[in-house]
């Protein structure tokens, strides 16, 4: 890729970091007791509805953050009381858990086993901490940052350090760190026998890699258990090649467990259950599988 294309990138998304922060200002003004009982700001909110009655053309309104943008009661709360007191670059990072509530709630008031494979600054995972507080969440990831991050000239330095203050932050006793790449991370989790209600697919953005995380950690989803694919439509910066996509190989092993999963939702993200096969006779003693 052009070098242009690099500063192009890195000069937006420098832009983007300044509105975030600009937005999060307006919002702390616009929450705080201050901007609520100062009589000028009061009399102005006061009067736009007799303004607006009179045919006058109304201010354009500032553009809603992140929080603003929250129509979910959860989304929000967990934004005020985690991501607010956190270190995250990206608060959008959890805008699907609306999506994730019809099967979380059947995690409530369980020890449930949560598998997170990348977890960047642990936006996921301090969702899956607060919103189940009886659940076990064991987070794998390099801490070195994804390809697409190395591409676009990220700084990724220090992720690991923000990962362990924002999950202290719900709380880290529930959290199992592993510190590696998820081929080496998942083989040792399949040696401890160990298995998962919940895993949450968020790793390399490369083809190969997504088939490989997805095929070592189907065998670790325990029967019923759920599985997201993040970035499931996501477009690489690394170009068109579908070695460079995280669909096409989503693609491929859904094609191959179709059978044994029950699709949710295949939009932003892909999420399946596991469905268990029963073997039975198919009177020619053979063995043919049946949905139990």
């Amino acid at each position: 890729m052009p070098d242009d294309f690099y500063v192009v990138v890195g000069e937006n998304r420098r832009l983007l970091r300044e509105v975030k922060e600009l937005r999060a200002r307006v919002t702390a003004l616009e929450s705080s007791r201050w901007w609520r009982v100062h009589p000028r700001f009061l009399l102005r909110r006061l009067s736009k509805p007799a303004a607006a009655s009179e045919g006058a053309v109304a201010a354009p309104e500032a553009v809603p953050t992140a929080a603003a943008q929250d129509d979910d009661p959860l989304l929000a709360r967990f934004r005020r009381e985690v991501v607010a007191r956190g270190s995250f670059r990206d608060e959008q990072s959890v805008a699907n858990a609306r999506t994730w509530e019809q099967f979380l709630q059947q995690l409530e008031g369980r020890e449930a086993r949560i598998l997170e494979i990348g977890s960047f600054e642990g936006m996921s995972a301090c969702y899956f901490l607060w919103r189940l507080p009886d659940a076990h969440v064991t987070c794998v990831d390099t801490f070195a940052g994804a390809s697409s991050f190395v591409a676009r000239g990220d700084d990724v330095s220090g992720l690991e350090a923000a990962f362990d203050q924002n999950v202290g932050l719900v709380d880290a006793s529930r959290v199992r760190k592993i510190a590696a790449d998820s081929a080496h991370a998942l083989l040792e989790l399949l040696d401890e026998g160990q298995r998962f209600d919940l895993v949450f697919v968020d790793g390399s953005d490369l083809a190969l890699d997504v088939m490989v995380d997805a095929c070592l950690s189907w065998q670790l989803l325990a029967p019923g258990g759920v599985m997201i694919f993040d970035n499931y439509i996501w477009r690489s910066p690394l170009g068109e090649d579908p070695l460079f996509q995280p669909k096409p190989a989503v693609d491929a092993f859904l094609g191959l467990v179709g059978r044994n999963c029950q699709v949710i939702t295949m939009s932003k993200e892909a999420i399946v259950q596991r469905v268990e096969l029963a073997a039975q006779s198919n009177g020619d003693g053979a063995l043919a599988e049946t949905a139990p």
